[in-house]
């Protein structure tokens, strides 16, 4: 008694500076002197705050008041006191005061009066319940039950259910087995099989297979329960399922009714090999079990090694910190720090996608990637659209390109590709794929060509690298290409290709010949190189992306070695079905030359809508997604499956906050950056 109502006047009497000292006051098997009195004090001080008098705690001082016989003359503070300093096996019913008695019994009726006002708030207003489902507060609830597992089980089969876009609540109950119990049932349960299947033998018959297989898994399971690989659990799993509507009630949307949300999930579940039920005529306890009291009031379970629980837990962590990479930022979710190699062996490509409205500071986020790998020597090369670079580069003090008409640094889209390290070539082969790769530049340049056109412009670029003395049978390696003009000059003199030569003129002779009309004067040596195409008229820009491209992935594949392609604005590639094509290939091959592509757009629906945004996403095992608009989260929806919480998340994120997906894990992130990194990388 005495316990109870002293721990009622510490719940029901304390400050809020007190609340981070009691758990330990109460844990504590011994407390010193000095906090004890300090506790006490406070306590009582809370109680009365207005008492003028203090308390002597000296030895003389108690020795006087436990030989006090008339208790009732000291004040009430004074007397609380003494009760909370009491032992548990001193107190007796006679020792308590009626002044006492009656503030206890009034802390009491308090304490009780609390405790069922939080009952009248968190209970439901109604409760209804039916067969196959409730009604809690006018939201329908269904829960399911899992009846049955498959031999083998896929691991993390439950990351699926953690990241459901409808509203549910799902609960695991874990029971250690002993062993023995365990050992002796599987005994028994082999000895039936195996007679079973004797019989089968015997009397000439086909042994049913899932008794075979039964068999078969139950010797793997009493082998290693011998050798301690695996330990037996029996498991409860429930899921309860929630909709504002149901068949009952068939409302605006008939869709988003619980009826449709049983079926996939019931679906889903098939699709493992998992068997689920409805709790019929059970389903208040099924909503109990799956509400957070921690009850299991179904009491249906299943047996589970210890291999196939671990890889069934579905609280996996989002954390993301690895022991090499690069720091990302902070995880909203748990605030650990975010640190990532996307080079990383296990990763299935070192690719990323960065998808964000303006203003979500999506080139900061890829600037700040690029400056912490930098300092990891690796070597960088990025395509810049809007001159956002320039002052890393200027910092740095590394390579940059200004691609444009009146730019003195060119690149010749007539270049041979190097021999790669370990292919063997035919005679033909490197002009064979240049020749290729200029039809394709060629027809981006003056727009479609139909096959007439194509033979046509093959025939005439074979001729030009003849006038240059490099055709099938030479050794071109180290013979000067030709250039544009030669192409248009061989396109002249020709009446079946006078069209293509007015055509390409204005690339030779006109407005823009100094683009694609010059000898090669730039390399790709330095650790940062960084192509500008600011300066070109959107009608060029495809081209000269794709240009610039092709001379990187010739130079890539020619030297393996780390490096990182970043292309900013990549929605310009997308514009022509060649060049996006072009790309997606880049980004499907990188990884056989330790390359790594970070695409990154913010116009999201038109990438998207491409037939080769979809594919560049999914060979993307890095995504960042950063602050959305309502209308792309819809596109964006459609690709990654988002969970309503996720969705809301990109909605109204901030500045530098997003998604992080890095193959399986899914991280909530916010960039982080020093103020000496900002203000280096700032523009």
């Amino acid at each position: 008694m005495s316990k109870q109502y002293q721990n009622k006047i510490y719940d029901g009497n304390i400050t809020k500076e007190l609340k981070w000292w009691i758990p330990n006051f109460k844990v504590k098997k011994k407390q010193s002197k000095e906090e004890k009195k300090w506790f006490i004090d406070k306590i009582v001080d809370t109680l009365f705050p207005s008492a003028s008098w203090k308390w002597k705690s000296t030895t003389k001082s108690k020795k006087t008041i436990e030989k006090t016989e008339n208790k009732s003359s000291l004040k009430l503070e004074e007397q609380i006191r003494l009760f909370l300093e009491m032992k548990d096996e001193d107190y007796k019913e006679s020792k308590l005061t009626s002044e006492l008695r009656a503030y206890l019994q009034k802390i009491n009726q308090e304490f009780d009066r609390a405790n069922i006002n939080i009952k009248q708030k968190v209970s439901p207003s109604s409760f209804d319940i039916w067969v196959n489902e409730i009604n809690v507060s006018w939201m329908y609830a269904r829960t399911y039950y899992v009846n049955s597992y498959p031999s083998i089980i896929d691991f993390l089969w439950t990351r699926w259910l953690v990241n459901l876009d409808w509203k549910y609540d799902t609960s695991w109950f874990i029971y250690p087995t002993e062993k023995g119990n365990m050992n002796s049932a599987l005994k028994k349960r082999a000895t039936q099989l195996k007679v079973e299947i004797n019989d089968a033998m015997e009397k000439g018959r086909a042994v049913d297979k899932d008794v075979e297989i039964e068999y078969q898994d139950i010797q793997n399971i009493l082998t290693k329960l011998a050798t301690w690989e695996e330990k037996y659990f029996q498991t409860s799993c429930y899921t309860t399922l929630y909709s504002e509507e149901t068949w009952r009630e068939k409302k605006h949307n008939p869709e988003n009714n619980l009826e449709i949300f049983s079926k996939r999930f019931e679906q889903t579940m098939k699709t493992y090999a998992i068997n689920v039920k409805r709790a019929s005529f059970r389903m208040d306890e099924g909503f109990h079990s799956t509400t957070p009291l921690g009850v299991d009031d179904l009491w249906i379970y299943r047996s589970m090694l210890s291999t196939s629980l671990g890889g069934s837990f579905p609280f996996i962590s989002n954390d993301l910190i690895q022991e090499s990479g690069i720091l990302y930022g902070i995880n909203l979710h748990s605030s650990s720090l975010v640190i990532f190699d996307r080079f990383n062996k296990k990763m299935p490509n070192s690719n990323s996608i960065i998808l964000a409205t303006s203003w979500a500071w999506k080139s900061f986020t890829t600037k700040l990637e690029v400056l912490r790998y930098l300092l990891l020597w690796t070597e960088t090369i990025i395509i810049d659209p809007e001159n956002e670079y320039k002052a890393l580069v200027e910092k740095v003090g590394w390579t940059y390109i200004n691609v444009s008409v009146n730019s003195h640094q060119y690149i010749n889209p007539f270049d041979l590709p190097p021999k790669l390290e370990d292919r063997e070539y035919a005679e033909w082969d490197l002009l064979r794929w240049k020749i290729m790769e200029l039809i394709w530049l060629i027809s981006v340049l003056v727009g479609w060509l139909s096959p007439e056109e194509e033979a046509i412009l093959d025939t005439a670029i074979q001729q030009t690298y003849a006038l240059k003395e490099i055709d099938f049978t030479s050794d071109p390696e180290w013979k000067t290409p030709p250039l544009m003009e030669d192409l248009l000059t061989v396109l002249q003199g020709t009446e079946w290709g006078n069209l293509l030569a007015i055509k390409l003129s204005k690339y030779v002779t006109w407005t823009f010949w100094n683009l694609f009309n010059n000898y090669t004067n730039i390399d790709l040596d330095s650790g940062l190189t960084v192509f500008s195409i600011r300066d070109i008229e959107d009608a060029l820009k495809t081209p000269a992306m794709y240009n610039v491209l092709n001379y990187i992935w010739t130079r890539v594949r020619a030297q393996k070695k780390k490096r990182l392609l970043v292309v900013d604005e990549a929605w310009i590639m997308m514009k022509e079905e060649m060049a996006a094509s072009f790309l997606f290939g880049l980004i499907k091959r990188a990884r056989k030359y330790k390359l790594w592509v970070t695409t990154i757009t913010q116009d999201v629906e038109d990438f998207l809508s491409s037939p080769y945004g979809k594919p560049i996403v999914s060979n993307a095992a890095v995504q960042i997604l950063l602050k959305q608009s309502t209308v792309s989260i819809r596109a964006l929806d459609k690709v990654f499956s988002l969970s309503e919480a996720e969705k809301n998340m990109l909605v109204s994120a901030n500045v530098w906050e997003g998604l992080l997906f890095a193959w399986q894990q899914h991280v909530a992130l916010k960039v982080l950056a020093s103020p000496y990194e900002t203000d280096f990388i700032s523009t």
